[in-house]
Parts: structure tokens; sequence; C-alpha cells
């Protein structure tokens, strides 16, 4: 999706419930991903890996999905307190070139730096080189941030899409599978009026498939 489609998309794009219909955002093959071996060493090709979605290369940049924003930082979190503030040199988590940067010190540090690290300095030390990583090239901001109600589009809803599911994507054997399932789960005990809800929820994203589900329930 361009940049300037969605600021006016019908919904809004980086919400995470919806996804971008393929009709109007067709997909695109990006890559191939190919496992070609086994891990010959859990521990320290699994337990020990941490991704996280704040490593990027130069000249992407995140969206604005709120989700994601989280993520950047909560994840890197994540891995500080399980493993340690040096995460990163562990050898399945170190990158494949040269790392620079102002990071010193901390436990199970084990890459071997020379003062000064930091920046600026007059010790001819490192210096930030903002022409190979600009700002531009990562974070990108379009009018005010202000803290306020999101304003909805004409087609922010809660049941569009799922209707659509339903009606469009899924053919009579999936509604009936899905008919069943819903079935099977709100006969468990849900209480009055949770499953009087859970009903009227179904008939606002489809009137048929609320009433079959309505009609199990009550069977």
């Amino acid at each position: 999706m361009p940049f300037e489609d969605a600021k006016t998309y019908r919904f809004n794009p980086f919400d995470l419930t919806k996804i971008w219909p393929h009709s109007d955002y067709p997909l695109h093959e990006v890559g191939k991903l190919t496992l070609n071996r086994n891990p010959t060493d859990f521990h320290t090709e699994i337990e020990q890996a941490a991704f996280e979605p704040n490593n990027m290369v130069p000249g992407i940049g995140p969206s604005p999905d709120k989700m994601l924003l989280g993520r950047m930082f909560a994840y890197a979190d994540a891995h500080r307190a399980r493993m340690g503030v040096n995460y990163k040199q562990i050898p399945v988590n170190r990158p494949q070139c040269p790392v620079h940067s102002y990071s010193k010190d901390g436990a199970l540090r084990v890459d071997n730096v020379t003062d000064p690290v930091y920046a600026p300095n007059s010790k001819g030390g490192p210096q930030a080189d903002p022409q190979r990583y600009p700002e531009s090239a990562t974070w990108s901001a379009d009018g005010e941030f202000v803290r306020s109600a999101y304003t909805l589009r004409k087609d922010d809803d809660d049941w569009g899409q799922a209707g659509t599911l339903v009606r469009e994507v899924l053919d009579d054997d999936a509604r009936d599978r899905l008919v069943s399932n819903v079935v099977g789960h709100l006969k468990q005990d849900v209480t009055e009026p949770v499953l009087k809800r859970a009903i009227e929820y179904w008939r606002n994203i489809d009137q048929s498939i609320g009433d079959r589900i309505a009609k199990g329930v009550q069977e």
C-alpha cells in the first residue's frame, strides 16, 4: 500500500482486526525462506535465539502499527531479562557483519572494545554517521502527534470483514463446521448474559449464521 493511500483508505490499514483485501492490494512475493537442516544443539540454536522486530536493515522503518511499535521495545526487554544485556553477542544472535555501537560492559560481555566507545569524544573514537543511517529512512511522521481518540473511517467497524469471510470466503462445508464449532463451545455452561451477547455478535456478522447458531444452542 503506498504511503499516500494509507491516509485516506476506507478503514485504518493498521487496525489489527482488519486485513488488506487482496483485490485492492495483491500479495507480492518478496523472497523465499529455506529450512535446510535441523538444529544440532537445541539450547544454543533454539533456546538462546532472540528474534525482535526492531532489527531492521538501513532503509526499512516501522509502520504506525501500534502492536509493532509496542513489540519493538518489549521483545528486546524480554531478551535482556532472559539472557542478559549482551544477548546479541551469543553466536546464534550475532550478526554476520561488523557491528559498530556505543555498547560496552554488562553481564556476559565477550567482545573486547577499546575506549572511548562514546560519542562525541576528543580521543579519536567513534562518531555518528547520519548519512549512513538517516532518520528519514527509519521513521516517517506526517501531521501532528496528538493524544486523542481515533477518528473512524467509513469502513471502520467490527463486523464488515468478518461478514465477508463468512459469506464470500468460506464455502458451505466450512460454514457448517463454523456453526458446529461455535455451538459446541456455547453449549458448555456459558452464562445467559454472555450467551445472549455472543449470538448478537454473530448476527451482527451475518444474520443467517447467527440464526443457525442460536437454533443450534437451543436444541
